[in-house]
């Protein structure tokens, strides 16, 4: 009998769908591309939630690993947040499974406050499979210790004193615990209306020195690297302008002396620098160069780093929009840190 050949069309074709049935296994059962079942089969979860230990010493160098694993590679969140500080941290993948090199946590925070030395609840969830929230606790026996020379924390011990322009301060300005502090338990709280003199807009201001004065062992001489931050608190009330300024050495005595040294204010893209209308709700986080300070950013120079004397935060109400009679102003801060390289990162 005769073989009859394929005809030269055919077979290329066959050849043809060969490999595209063979791409299309090696598509479904290769791990790292887009596998079916990860975009059309139904979600199962494996292992729960589970954390590498129950209590953690950020501050001796410890850290917790989450782990879980699913039947297929998902979107999913870890939320971690401070039942005492209200702190959170997010960590979020695309994967199977939670381990160390995806779901480790070092202590640090996505939203302020930072974590205390508190009771912390994580929950996993998976936003796009209909999927029940797994919940895990653990407690921070010591918080995270960032990097930086703290101004001031609020916590005592910080060498403050205030200056109230026209006795404007209210009452109840100053250190307190309420509402939770960006950083261990105490901010402090500017707080004021400006009554006494028509259109002066200059509610009240604090003044940080050094302990036992001369001036501050910054971090780094380098005015490009070294940065300010602070954490400032809004609570919605409108016309509230914060102030925060460096006093760097005017006359070479090496302590602060009013109205003999140099006020160089943070914001320094404008002619009257200021860290802008608090008109937010909630803590942020604020950080700018040395080198930009000042009026149009005319920054310190290097040697000016090192004649840093104080820092002085001001409240300052928006006379001009103001109704009559004027409404309250205030705006808190916290932690206030200059860091090398960069701000403080949380």
């Amino acid at each position: 009998m005769t073989a009859v050949p394929f005809p030269r069309g055919l077979a290329l074709g066959l050849a043809l769908l060969a490999a595209l049935v063979a791409a299309g296994c090696d598509h479904i059962t290769d791990p790292d591309g887009p596998r079916l079942i990860d975009r059309f089969g139904d979600f199962a979860l494996l292992e729960p939630l589970a954390a590498s230990r129950t209590a953690v010493d950020f501050a001796a160098g410890q850290d917790v690993v989450f782990t879980a694993r699913f039947n297929k590679q998902v979107n999913w969140v870890v939320e971690i947040v401070g039942e005492t500080s209200g702190a959170l941290k997010r960590i979020e993948g695309f994967s199977s499974e939670l381990t160390a090199e995806n779901a480790r946590w070092r202590g640090g925070t996505t939203q302020l406050p930072l974590f205390r030395q508190e009771p912390v609840e994580a929950r996993l969830f998976v936003p796009e499979e209909a999927s029940d929230t797994l919940r895990v606790r653990l407690d921070v026996l010591a918080p995270k210790v960032y990097e930086g020379q703290v101004v001031a924390d609020f916590e005592g011990g910080d060498l403050i004193s205030v200056g109230n322009f026209e006795f404007e301060f209210d009452d109840t300005a100053g250190i307190t615990s309420d509402p939770p502090a960006a950083q261990g338990n105490g901010f402090y709280l500017m707080r004021g209306q400006d009554d006494v003199v028509a259109n002066n807009f200059f509610v009240g201001l604090i003044t940080i020195r050094p302990p036992g004065g001369g001036t501050f062992d910054v971090p780094t001489n380098i005015a490009s690297e070294l940065y300010l931050n602070c954490f400032l608190y809004g609570s919605g009330t409108p016309y509230t302008i914060a102030v925060v300024e460096v006093v760097v050495d005017g006359n070479g005595s090496g302590t602060y002396e009013d109205g003999q040294d140099l006020v160089v204010p943070l914001g320094g893209d404008v002619e009257f620098p200021n860290l802008g209308t608090i008109d937010f709700e909630g803590w942020t986080h604020y950080a700018e160069p040395a080198s930009s300070f000042g009026a149009f950013g005319a920054g310190l120079t290097d040697e000016q780093t090192r004649q840093i004397v104080a820092v002085r935060v001001v409240l300052i109400s928006d006379a001009n929009n103001q109704p009559r009679p004027p409404l309250p102003v205030e705006y808190g801060i916290d932690y206030i840190t200059f860091t090398a390289g960069g701000p403080l990162v949380l």
